[in-house]
């Protein structure tokens, strides 16, 4: 009767942990938005980093993440073949612009900004022509 009991316990104490487990991630920010960024969710993972710097204003390391996901997801919206030209730059400036704000020293997003402004102005041009 004692085994018994042992059993039951333990498989009542089990479904408990399973249902807080599903209710609870236990994978911390940081490793979630690497995790979302590596399968391209970029604007999940800034979401999570975003949240993460408002509770930790002075972490270096999440600051570094963030700025990171802004320039790659910048990057990816350059590369969108699915939206126009005059929709993906404006958006991946700005995702660049949040990257620098965060890191000026990002020597890839600094170039395509710059990269952005000028096709930005060529378009400007040939439109007024």
């Amino acid at each position: 009767m004692r085994k018994n009991f042992t059993f039951s316990t333990l498989f009542t104490m089990l479904l408990g942990l399973s249902s807080i487990s599903n209710s609870c991630s236990f994978i911390d920010p940081m490793t979630q938005a690497q995790n979302f960024s590596k399968r391209g969710k970029f604007e999940k993972a800034i979401k999570v980093l975003e949240k993460e710097l408002h509770s930790k204003p002075n972490s270096v390391p999440v600051k570094t993440l963030l700025a990171q996901s802004y320039s790659d997801y910048g990057l990816v919206l350059c590369q969108d073949q699915n939206k126009p030209p005059r929709v993906k730059y404006p958006m991946a400036k700005e995702n660049f612009a949040m990257a620098l704000a965060i890191n000026p020293n990002l020597e890839e997003a600094k170039e395509m900004y710059k990269m952005i402004e000028q096709i930005q102005a060529a378009m400007k041009s040939r439109k007024t022509n």
